[in-house]
């Protein structure tokens, strides 16, 4: 209960002092108020550095090569730990564990392809990462080869359209540090994986990108794209709607009785945000397509993965609750240490971050952080963590304020690293 009270008072907080300043930088000031002046105070940061094509280029090759790297060194652990690697096959088979079946399973035949007595099963997963498997696979033949190539150009890209995305308003320093963090963060190694991660973290950074360069329909297909890509892509509203607000100063614009400018603003551009519910609306009729009802994977969700909705607080305490002597020594180790540590790692660096950088990065990265523990078993909290995407920006800045933390930071996160990639080659609970 105490931990429950205690995340609440923390996170309502950052809550009210980001609405806060949302309204602000939107044009309603709080002059009078020393206190929300103070909070509510920018000390943001600014960049002259441009990108070119070359840069990105640049940026592409070494984050591809850096996931190749990765799974050179995974083989090796493999052949380490497992007897039985005979071919390259076996190798393979290796990353065919946990939500990667299921999305195996969509890319071969869809989601009718496979059922749990009569139950669709894999409607628990949204389809666009599978379906780009499936179109990978036309040239590869193999989908476990054309699922792990697809997670690595996803990653490459997502890396280049963050560092593109960071340039705007950061030095080069911060940019490539921020993206380094990232990819050496414990548990990035699922962006190697045949998982989604990458394929949520690539159409994230490229909303992101279009949100703050301002060019809506572009915002709006991205979106949808990533709410194609996970439940929670859809929270990329939540950064647009605030960057729109702040922008075109809308509540001064209403402040001062000017309709006709805001509803102008909202038709020619805030509209294209609502976009983004196409991807959310295509998934739904893909469970209604299965079964009749466009709310089925939630029931799915709850019965088969035991991912019920609860209150964020309610999770983040049964997290707590499990770090005890009584608890089995493999999953404190594996799920239940890191998903807490990872909690006070997105915490910490959203109250850094909170009045240095802009709203729309510290809006989401709270949205963010509440919606992925709302859940009465929360297990994946790092994995998820891995797409938190403005905690790594936030910390690269800390790093470029102090330092002396960059190769602590950098070596404590790779050392982390390494230990969870071999635990999850191993069959160790790394979910």
């Amino acid at each position: 209960m105490f931990t429950s009270i205690l995340s609440s008072i923390i996170i309502w907080s950052a809550v009210l002092i980001i609405a806060l300043r949302v309204v602000t930088n939107s044009g309603i000031q709080f002059s009078n108020n020393k206190y929300i002046s103070e909070l509510t105070c920018y000390k943001g940061t600014s960049s002259n550095y441009k990108t070119t094509k070359k840069d990105i280029l640049c940026v592409f090759l070494l984050a591809f090569s850096f996931r190749i790297i990765v799974f050179l060194f995974s083989v090796v652990i493999i052949y380490m730990f497992n007897d039985n690697i005979n071919s390259f096959g076996d190798i393979l088979e290796q990353y065919m564990k946990w939500d990667a079946n299921n999305y195996v399973r969509i890319a071969t035949g869809g989601y009718t392809y496979y059922t749990e007595g009569e139950n669709f099963t894999t409607l628990a997963f949204f389809p666009l990462y599978p379906w780009l498997m499936r179109i990978v696979n036309i040239i590869f033949r193999d989908l476990r080869v054309s699922g792990l190539l697809t997670s690595f150009a996803l990653y490459s890209g997502a890396c280049c359209f963050l560092y593109k995305l960071f340039s705007i308003d950061y030095s080069k320093s911060v940019a490539v540090r921020a993206i380094v963090y990232m990819s050496v963060f414990p548990h990035a190694l699922f962006f190697g994986t045949l998982m989604n991660e990458s394929m949520l973290l690539f159409t994230s950074a490229a909303t992101l990108y279009y949100i703050r360069k301002h060019k809506w329909y572009l915002v709006g297909i991205w979106g949808a794209a990533a709410a194609l890509s996970r439940m929670l892509g859809i929270l990329l509203a939540i950064p647009a709607a605030v960057e729109w607000l702040e922008h075109y100063k809308i509540f001064e614009k209403l402040k001062n009785k000017d309709i006709k400018t805001v509803w102008q603003l909202f038709y020619s551009k805030g509209l294209w945000i609502f976009l983004m519910l196409l991807g959310t609306g295509i998934y739904l009729f893909c469970n209604y397509k299965v079964t009749g009802d466009c709310f089925k994977f939630l029931e799915y969700q709850r019965t088969i993965w035991g991912h019920g909705s609860a209150y964020f607080g309610t999770g983040i305490n049964s997290i707590v609750s499990k770090l005890n002597l009584g608890t089995d020594k493999d999953m404190l180790a594996s799920v239940w240490i890191p998903s807490l540590a990872a909690i006070i790692f997105v915490t910490a660096n959203l109250f850094y971050g909170i009045r240095k950088h802009k709203s729309m990065y510290t809006a989401y990265l709270v949205v963010y952080l509440i919606l992925n523990t709302s859940f009465d078993w929360v297990i994946s909290v790092p994995r998820y963590m891995t797409c938190a995407i403005p905690a790594f920006l936030f910390l690269s800045d800390f790093s470029e304020r102090h330092k002396w933390t960059e190769p602590i930071i950098t070596a404590s996160m790779a050392i982390g690293l390494g230990i969870y990639l071999t635990g999850y080659l191993c069959w160790k609970q790394i979910l």
